[in-house]
């Protein structure tokens, strides 16, 4: 496995031996431009030295060998070696260590001489200069008659000059391989103790399970890039937490609903086969309505689950609201009669909702289905409606004597009553459920609040960036 220890390493050390190549080869071509110019400012000095000892006399030109300065070129195995010849090409004079060699007859002007390497009669590297230039007349006084030019070579070994760049060469090398191998061996441990909070949040991370989610990871102590990861790994767990919590409550208000339902099934199944003749003559019509109950559920924890994977085809087309709300407010008025609860509603006529008809008036009728069972006798129920400036909104006012203001935010969830006792009244406990999760396939918000002291107002607004139509 490839870590990023393994990573950062191999980085680091590539861009230290980067580094380390990149000055090496730096202090070379410096040390290295130094001593060449040191070196040709000493061959230009010597050159200096014999052009000032050479004389022209009349048409002839001579060089003076009894200055100190000419006796290092009359040994036969010395360092320098020099060549004199006249502009035409004619040799003057020559050094004693030059033996029967010549050295190359190039050059540059007095000012700007030539430099140039080269290897010596002898067969030794060297660097040479050469220069064209005026002899002084004899006498240090110049004479009647042409004055002529000669080009003068100085050489000298470059042995030394070699060896020290070598020795440079071989110290800058071994330097830097040093140092890369010290870096080699310190890096990793280095990064293993940088990298420890890391490590130590990933064997935090591994000792989670379903168990254990109320743990949290502290970020105290820790290095600034990794307060926002762990922040995140905080937050992801609140919402892992929150999900089996609910995953679990949502097991258990599951195994409580069928409890009762097959409870009676079988009790109905149990006194038909003990005893036959004593069967109840609605036996028949009980059987189906707990069957037809059962199948609500199940229908509507289908719907649920179709509306949270996003499953829902959504087909939108202009609905009259003012149809809609009178349609489905009509089919409860029977039911709201039997409790004696007044039903209003108003809706202008012209407004239209561009929407999906089918799952419109599902929310709608779990709005209202609420609203008229769980009022109190004698009480108003009040549905409005209305669209403007491209947005839609359905709004279902009842009493709730029962309710608190805490228990708004779960007035949503499945399975959720007020009376923890639950009640056996057909309901299924999922109709606002599924009315929420129908209108965020259809880009709405469903929210509860307080309108009035017990007045609960469920209002269904469209979210901006859909035309509710005209």
């Amino acid at each position: 496995m490839n870590t990023i220890r393994q990573q950062l390493t191999r980085r680091l050390l590539l861009t230290v031996a980067l580094l380390l190549a990149a000055g090496a080869v730096a202090v070379y071509w410096c040390a290295r431009t130094a001593l060449l110019a040191q070196f040709d400012a000493a061959l230009r000095a010597k050159a200096q030295a014999i052009t000032s000892l050479t004389e022209q006399k009349g048409d002839h030109i001579e060089l003076d060998f009894a200055d100190e300065t000419m006796r290092g070129f009359e040994s036969h195995s010395g360092p320098d070696f020099f060549q004199l010849w006249r502009a035409d090409g004619k040799v003057v004079e020559r050094s004693r260590s030059l033996g029967r060699g010549d050295l190359p007859l190039r050059y540059g002007p007095a000012q700007t001489p030539l430099f140039w390497n080269l290897t010596l009669p002898g067969g030794q590297p060297g660097r040479a200069v050469g220069l064209r230039f005026q002899p002084q007349q004899g006498g240090g006084k110049r004479r009647g008659g042409p004055v002529m030019e000669a080009v003068l070579v100085v050489a000298s070994q470059r042995r030394d000059l070699d060896r020290t760049l070598a020795t440079l060469a071989l110290v800058l090398g071994g330097s830097g391989v040093l140092l890369l191998a010290a870096t080699a061996l310190v890096v990793p441990g280095v990064l293993r103790r940088g990298l420890s909070p890391l490590q130590q949040l990933a064997d935090a991370t591994a000792r989670i399970d379903a168990g254990s989610l109320t743990a949290r990871f502290p970020t105290r102590h820790l290095p600034g890039e990794l307060v926002p990861i762990v922040a995140r790994l905080n937050e992801l767990l609140d919402r892992l937490q929150d999900a089996f919590e609910r995953e679990r409550r949502f097991s258990a208000d599951v195994a409580h609903e069928f409890r009762t339902p097959v409870a009676e099934l079988r009790s109905l199944a149990e006194l038909s086969v003990k005893l036959p003749d004593a069967r109840p003559a609605n036996a028949d019509q009980e059987v189906l309505a707990i069957a037809l109950h059962l199948e609500s559920i199940l229908t509507r924890l289908l719907a649920l689950a179709r509306a949270e994977r996003g499953q829902l085809q959504v087909q939108r087309q202009p609905v009259r609201l003012a149809a809609l709300v009178q349609e489905v407010c009509g089919s409860f008025q029977p039911k709201a009669a039997g409790r004696q609860i007044t039903m209003h509603w108003r809706v202008p006529a012209d407004a239209t909702a561009q929407t999906d008809p089918v799952l419109l008036r599902s929310i709608l009728t779990n709005l209202v289905d609420n609203a008229v069972t769980y009022s109190p006798t004698g009480s108003v129920v009040e549905v409005e409606a209305d669209a403007a400036n491209g947005q839609f909104s359905l709004r279902v006012v009842n009493t709730a004597d029962q309710l608190e203001e805490t228990d708004l935010p779960r007035l949503f969830e499945r399975f959720w009553r007020k009376d923890a006792a639950r009640t056996t009244d057909g309901h299924t406990g999922l109709g606002l459920a599924l009315a929420r999760a129908f209108a965020q396939v259809l880009n709405c918000e469903l929210t509860a609040t307080f309108i009035q002291p017990r007045r609960l107002a469920l209002t269904l607004r469209q979210k901006e960036g859909v035309r509710a139509g005209s």
